[in-house]
């Protein structure tokens, strides 16, 4: 089989000057395909806005972009003007399969294909297969932002300081860790509290902190408007959490109350209404 070094430099040099985050994830999903005996190489990456406009223009014999000809007979290949493309700013490259020897590109989306998606999107990537109107299936892209929190896909085994955030961040909403709590290091208390999350969130539940995960945390804070009777969903399980009172999602009497007791303790408007100055005092 071919080594994976080779596999490493081809892509490489195909992907040219994507974003450090794109090429270092592009380069672990590498690693991690190969330990399934999948060979994948990443066939571009970075686009120049005149390499996007050649490619909009296959099947478009008629298009012109800053008055210059790219039309040209064929198949639409993407939808993407230039500067519409993730590739443009180097946020996306495109895979596929090559045979054992190397030699040789496979194109065929069949299982070993989609199990590479699978790979990928572990990490975080977006697979272009899963658009509905228009699937691009070699398609991976690192949507800017998304794994802020963390900068990486974070999992059971892994010490660092990213580690730490999420923890923080997680006891924050409500989530409990032990007597370890955010020490830093992924081990399993962190790994069930990721699972509550995620499954909290209606997320994919893997206890892996990937872009989705890592995007949620961010914003899982004031949802902006108030929570009272009546409500349920996400918003108001956190508040349970914190509460430490049973978490249904239903903020009905129960939860009521409890908020009520809180709003006493901390000085504040006693409506059992958990609006902006009792969501601040909840989560610090």
């Amino acid at each position: 089989m071919i080594e994976v070094q080779k596999l490493k430099e081809r892509s490489i040099r195909n992907m040219g000057n994507v974003q450090a985050e794109v090429r270092k994830r592009a380069l672990e999903f590498i690693e991690l395909a190969y330990k399934k005996r999948i060979p994948v190489q990443i066939s571009s990456g970075f686009r120049s806005m005149e390499e996007q406009a050649r490619l909009y223009g296959q099947g478009r014999p008629n298009y012109v972009w800053q008055g210059k000809k790219y039309g040209s007979k064929g198949n639409i290949v993407t939808k993407a003007q230039p500067g519409q493309s993730n590739h443009n700013k180097g946020w996306a490259i495109d895979y596929f399969i090559v045979s054992e020897d190397g030699t040789k590109a496979l194109w065929k989306v069949d299982e070993k294909w989609r199990q590479a998606a699978s790979i990928a999107k572990s990490l975080g990537f977006s697979w272009g297969g899963d658009w509905k109107s228009f699937p691009d299936y070699p398609h991976l892209e690192l949507v800017p932002g998304t794994a802020s929190v963390t900068g990486s896909v974070l999992r059971r085994g892994m010490s660092s300081s990213s580690v730490k955030e999420v923890q923080r961040v997680l006891m924050a909403r409500g989530y409990q860790l032990g007597s370890t709590g955010a020490d830093g290091h992924f081990g399993p208390r962190t790994e069930s509290a990721v699972r509550e999350f995620q499954r909290d969130w209606l997320l994919r539940v893997d206890g892996v902190v990937g872009s989705e995960t890592s995007r949620a945390l961010e914003t899982s804070g004031y949802p902006g408007f108030p929570l009272k009777r009546g409500r349920s969903g996400k918003y108001v399980r956190q508040i349970q959490r914190v509460l430490g009172i049973d978490v249904d999602g239903s903020y009905g009497r129960q939860t009521e109350s409890s908020v009520r007791k809180f709003q006493t303790k901390h000085k504040l408007q006693l409506d059992g209404v958990t609006g902006p100055a009792t969501w601040r005092k909840l989560f610090p």
